[in-house]
């Protein structure tokens, strides 16, 4: 069964929703939902106190209301789809390994973290550490696509290592801090410090951004490569439009990287 929850009213404190996914609901009557502890400020309260809970669609989880205390929403999804009409707080999609989370408002600090597959799409904007690191881990996300349509925080990208994230509008200061791998793409502009520590991965610009030392400018390449790959991803072929070459920058070299910037 398939669940629609709709918040009563603005939350008093935060609320932890990681766990609660399509699949965690899966078979289970509407009392039961409603009966489930969840983490809310310094107690554990039903969700039924927090929520008007019905059936909903096969195979969703709809989440009516929004708050910007709603945190850790599609932590641990790995199939089906979450959808929220409104904000979301902190760590959305955190360890997101499939399925999709929609969010039609904007979404907290470390939206995506550690994120191995599936997708994640941000109608406004998020915070900080977009696909970082989770907290207590060396590595950020792996794998899957977040497409943001608004703007990023601060280090956007961190130790990220694998997949795509795309920010339609601006990404704060030091994005790609020690980025492993993957691809940050940048509609907007890039804050200051962009890049420091890079070792892999690839970023796309169509603003050249403030680079650290350690980064040297290859001359005009080709993108034959990547606009292969955007046939399959669209938020990467409306970046890339009707571009056939692209500046190169590589580093950080400072710190043994080769990681590159294609500024379009």
């Amino acid at each position: 069964m398939s669940v629609v929850l709709r918040l009563k009213a603005p939350l008093a404190a935060r609320l932890d929703l990681e766990g609660v996914t399509p699949a965690a609901l899966a078979g289970k009557a509407l009392a039961e939902v409603e009966a489930l502890a969840l983490p809310h400020g310094g107690r554990s309260v039903p969700l039924g106190e927090l929520f008007a809970v019905r059936a909903g669609g096969e195979g969703r989880l709809v989440i009516e209301g929004g708050d910007a205390r709603l945190d850790g929403v599609g932590a641990g999804l790995s199939a089906g789809e979450i959808v929220v009409e409104g904000d979301v707080g902190a760590h959305a999609g955190r360890g997101l390994a499939g399925g999709l989370l929609r969010i039609s408002g904007d979404a907290g600090d470390e939206l995506a973290a550690g994120m191995t597959g599936g997708r994640i799409e941000v109608a406004g904007n998020a915070g900080a550490r977009v696909g970082a690191a989770p907290s207590g881990a060396r590595r950020g996300m792996a794998g899957g696509v977040v497409a943001i349509r608004g703007s990023a925080g601060i280090r956007a990208g961190e130790r990220q290592r694998g997949g795509l994230i795309f920010v339609g509008g601006d990404v704060g200061d030091e994005a790609a801090t020690d980025m492993i791998a993957g691809t940050l793409a940048v509609a907007g502009r890039f804050g200051a410090g962009t890049g420091r520590g890079m070792k892999r991965g690839t970023l796309l610009a169509r603003t050249a951004p403030e680079l650290p030392e350690g980064f040297a400018d290859t001359g005009t390449h080709d993108l034959v490569a990547l606009r292969l790959m955007a046939r399959r991803v669209p938020d990467l072929a409306a970046l890339i439009g009707a571009a056939v070459t692209a500046r190169r920058l590589v580093g950080d070299r400072l710190q043994g990287g080769l990681g590159e910037v294609l500024v379009l």
